[in-house]
């Protein structure tokens, strides 16, 4: 394995070197470049040019896909790493190329998302709200300077392989187009979404997979099961007829000199398809071989802790608790009123530390048992043995990472897969639920209790995470030797599922149905008809007896 062109860190500092110096002419500056070059060579010798899009805005799928970055390029491959999230800290063999517009369209102005509206709106109008985030993102990362920056690279940079984070859409995909279409994986810290078939191939069952804002479990009823089947049809429809056309046309605006393909037809040339699923936690499923389940990837072994934390955590006479709504919803969006039901909760918990990851500057008094902080090692935190809850809004990485660790959780859920997560967990009696719009000191109170001094959800929790830690390999593991795997062999098909090519008609058998159906409705004609004829024979025979008796 071996790669064709510079890294991309070495191809930006050396343009950098040459804007300012303008050309090389000194034997010494000669030297420079040609010792420069052999550190090259001897890079790509082992290690493969990776392009990494990464546009969605939420740090929580920077984690994620963070895990998978480093762990490729610890095994020497040089990665390039368009994000709107990117590391302060200098890690080796990765470039990061900030699309620094994205968070501000999110959060600001007409493109703004409110996530607390999306957590009230109804299921049709919180899947819109979903495209409009994305419409968003697309808006940001085509308005920012390193959207540009990537797109300015020489037009023969050469890429073994690309990966490609589709959670919300193609928008990135001009990128792709702009550098050949190398072999393409697609990643997502999301579980299964319904579009997968769209992307991929495969079949998805709605008769026991809800869809993933919706609380159900697999063993739905009739209305359930028309009503899971209405969203995903509803869903289907929105996406490639709205959605996707509108991202098309934002993207193919911005290069009006470009002759783009229509960008869903260059998403269904990913080669594979890594996923956040695993059975102990999400639904189990069928899946093509080209999807590969690597649920928990993001989960490292635990660091130490600051003093401080540890400290803290350690002085919880029954034991701690950590408190986080995850990366998109911010505290401070709780407002005063349950902030202080919150705080007056813990406060008559005294056996029990908080630890609550506030990420904002705030003006309350806090009771002696708990500690506020902008920033918290989650999963580190988790590891510790003095930890008996988590708080949490029942983000998929928040619930991998307690199952891992083996905690028990109060779930409080704001937005999207949230409410299923938690209802699943909630089943598997891991967990209990705190209603958002409806919190008050008592149930914050009673509900904490009831998770942390019932053995029983403590017992659930570990034979959950027992299934989710038993696995041949670690998920990061898994998720390497896939791509690695993409990179031997970059040509293969035998791995695609048919149902891309076939068409849905003949992937879901419909002609054959219809087929079936026809035939029925011809053979109950038939039969229909001849017993009319034989009635109408036998009849007129009946009728001919009687004339000639007469």
């Amino acid at each position: 394995m071996r790669c064709s062109s510079q890294p991309a860190g070495a191809y930006l500092e050396s343009k950098r070197e040459n804007d300012k110096m303008g050309r090389v002419g000194s034997p010494a500056k000669l030297t420079t470049v040609v010792c420069a070059t052999l550190v090259l060579v001897a890079q790509c010798a082992s290690g493969a040019n990776i392009l990494c899009l990464m546009g969605v805005p939420s740090p929580s799928h920077h984690i994620w896909n963070r895990a998978l970055v480093e762990a490729l390029a610890a095994r020497g491959h040089n990665l390039t790493v368009v994000s709107p999230d990117v590391e302060r800290k200098p890690t080796p063999n990765v470039t990061y190329i900030q699309l620094e517009e994205t968070y501000n369209t999110i959060h600001e102005g007409a493109t703004a998302i409110d996530f607390y509206e999306m957590a009230q709106a109804g299921i049709v109008e919180s899947m819109k709200i979903f495209y409009d985030y994305a419409i968003s993102m697309c808006i940001g990362i085509l308005g920012s300077k390193g959207y540009q920056t990537i797109m300015d690279y020489p037009s023969d940079y050469k890429f073994d392989l690309v990966l490609n984070d589709f959670t919300c859409g193609p928008c990135l995909l001009a990128v792709y187009h702009r550098f050949g279409q190398p072999p393409m994986v697609g990643v997502t810290g999301f579980n299964t979404p319904p579009y997968t078939t769209d992307v991929i191939g495969g079949h998805k069952y709605y008769a026991y997979v809800p869809y993933y804002t919706l609380d159900y479990d697999t063993n739905m009823n009739f209305f359930q099961r028309f009503y899971n089947a209405a969203i995903h049809w509803l869903d289907y429809f929105y996406r490639n007829y709205v959605f996707l056309p509108r991202t098309d046309r934002l993207v193919r605006e911005h290069h009006k000199d470009q002759d783009l393909p229509y960008l869903p037809t260059m998403d269904q040339k990913m080669m594979l398809m890594l996923v956040n699923s695993h059975h102990s936690v999400d639904f189990p499923e069928p899946v093509p071989q080209n999807m590969i389940p690597v649920g928990g990837l993001q989960i490292l072994p635990p660091k130490p802790l600051p003093a401080d934390i540890d400290r803290f955590i350690r002085a919880g006479r029954k034991g701690s608790v950590l408190f986080s709504l995850g990366t998109n919803v911010l505290s401070k969006d709780l407002g005063p009123e349950r902030i202080k039901a919150f705080l007056h909760a813990f406060q008559q918990m005294p056996a029990y530390n908080f630890l609550w990851k506030f990420e904002t500057d705030h003006p309350y008094q806090l009771p002696p048992n708990v500690m506020m902080k902008k920033f918290l090692p989650q999963n580190d935190i988790l590891a510790h043995p003095n930890i008996k809850g988590f708080m949490t809004h029942g983000g998929l990485l928040s619930t991998h990472e307690a199952t891992w660790h083996g905690v028990p959780m109060i779930g409080i859920p704001v937005i999207a897969d949230q409410y299923r997560n938690l209802a699943k967990s909630i089943r598997a009696g891991v967990a209990e639920k705190l209603n958002l719009w409806d919190l008050s000191t008592d149930k914050i109170r009673n509900t904490v209790l009831k998770v942390l001094e019932s053995p029983q959800y403590r017992e659930a929790m570990a034979v959950r995470s027992g299934l989710f830690r038993d696995q041949p390999d670690t998920p990061l593991e898994r998720g390497v030797w896939w791509v690695e795997w993409a990179l031997r062999h970059p040509n293969a098909k035998t791995i695609r599922s048919p149902t891309l090519e076939l068409g849905p008609w003949r992937s879901e058998l419909y002609d054959v149905k219809l087929c079936l159906v026809l035939a029925v409705l011809l053979t109950v004609y038939m039969v229909r008809k001849a017993v009319t004829a034989f009635c109408s024979y036998g009849q007129a025979t009946a009728n001919k007896s009687k004339k000639k008796t007469q």
